[in-house]
């Protein structure tokens, strides 16, 4: 690989990554997706344990993620003061279209 090649790859991840705003953002969409595609739904408390991101970033993040409709906060039916978080329909599409980039990137 070149580093030519590198470069242009970087440049496919950056344009995928800035649809969801902040590589922070990207990082907390991928935990989230991860556990919903594994029939897991994610708390406030679960995402700060397995998230490398300051508590205070973290929420703010997610906060914005819910606004701008990347994610869907829920409150879980059995205890109303816990919510949960999945990602939107929207996002997970997103989030395919980048897997598919990098599939579909011709590596040297």
């Amino acid at each position: 690989m070149s580093i030519a090649s590198l470069r242009k790859f970087n440049q496919l991840a950056v344009k995928h990554i800035e649809r969801f705003g902040t590589r922070d953002d990207l990082k907390i969409l991928l935990e989230i997706g991860a556990r919903q595609q594994a029939g897991e739904r994610m708390t406030l408390k679960t995402l700060m344990l397995c998230c490398s991101v300051p508590e205070s970033t973290l929420k703010r993040r997610l906060a914005k993620l819910v606004r701008q409709g990347f994610v869907i906060k829920e409150m879980t039916a059995n205890d109303h003061r816990v919510h949960c978080y999945t990602v939107a329909d929207k996002t997970m599409k997103l989030l395919h279209a980048f897997i598919d980039d990098i599939r579909a990137f011709e590596w040297p």
